[in-house]
């Protein structure tokens, strides 16, 4: 007998809202005996097996997930749209690094979206040309867009069909605009942006699929705007930086922090201009970071 699938579009406590993945019906549903006491949630964006017993709606099964995160809690995306904006405010790149390691270690497809390009002029030209030549090479899809002028929100739209996406990004980026251009439903309530003190206001309370079209769905969600890199180990996180990847270090375990350049290739790489310096450096300091942690919880 075929099982009846569904994905998760929102919880709350034990009470499941659901989406039939052939017919799109929505319900709700609550969990059988047997998966709540495995002690494994049930995530916003899981696929789950279930029946109907009576008039009620029962989950039976969590199926094997593409990946899930922590912070936030939520499962199977399939991009992360990192919005940033050229102006008001400025670029991150402490965040772009930390949501490109996110992606890059949980599988999810990283889409840089630099938004209010509306507003580039010749102060900010440097900067554009900086993200095109050291994240193009790491990065299939980089975005110059403007909600306010519609551009290349069209293209957007096309990278985000028939996916789950997520967006990130500080208060300001113009998130909310983006969603607004891409959904036809006016009636997301997703973060808002506050004109007149040109701060983000957040109206997202939790973790929430929104249907912009056919199995198209967002997420939108605070967790991402304050990531800060956990459940990775320091000398594991070279492995989330694709530049480090073709390296012919002397030492199959170079962590290309202490090493000298006569036996670190990316710090020869470093001095040829091949890798950046400012990302090799925001990479020392996550580093540095992580080992700290490790050193504090294991003494």
């Amino acid at each position: 007998m075929e099982q009846n699938v569904a994905r998760v579009i929102s919880k709350n406590v034990d009470r499941y809202n659901l989406e039939d993945i052939k017919t799109n019906e929505m319900f709700f549903a609550i969990l059988k005996g047997n998966v709540k006491s495995n002690k494994r949630n049930i995530l916003v964006g899981d696929t789950v097996a279930y029946e109907k017993i009576s008039d009620v709606y029962v989950i039976t099964k969590i199926l094997e997930r593409k990946n899930s995160l922590i912070r936030p809690a939520v499962a199977n995306i399939d991009n992360l749209i990192i919005t940033l904006s050229i102006k008001d405010p400025v670029i991150d790149y402490n965040l772009l690094d930390k949501e490109l390691i996110l992606c890059f270690a949980s599988k999810i497809e990283p889409i840089i979206c630099i938004n209010k390009i509306d507003l580039k002029d010749e102060t900010n030209k440097a900067e554009i040309e900086y993200i095109k030549s050291v994240y193009g090479k790491i990065c299939n899809n980089i975005l110059f867009t403007s909600a306010k002028d519609d551009i290349q929100t069209d293209k957007l739209c096309k990278l985000l069909k028939g996916k789950i996406s997520a967006f990130s990004g500080n208060s300001g980026v113009g998130k909310s605009s983006l969603i607004s251009k891409l959904s036809s439903n006016d009636n997301l309530e997703i973060g808002d942006i506050a004109k007149k003190t040109k701060k983000g206001r957040h109206t997202t309370k939790s973790v929430t699929l929104y249907k912009i079209a056919k199995d198209t769905y967002i997420v939108d969600t605070p967790g991402f705007s304050s990531y800060e890199i956990y459940n990775i180990e320091a000398c594991d996180l070279k492995k989330y930086y694709p530049e480090f990847h073709n390296n012919d270090c002397d030492f199959d375990d170079c962590n290309h922090i202490n090493e000298g350049s006569n036996v670190c290739a990316i710090k020869r790489d470093i001095d040829k201009n091949i890798i950046d310096r400012a990302r090799y450096t925001r990479y020392v300091s996550f580093y540095n970071k992580l080992k700290a942690e490790e050193m504090y919880k294991y003494k």
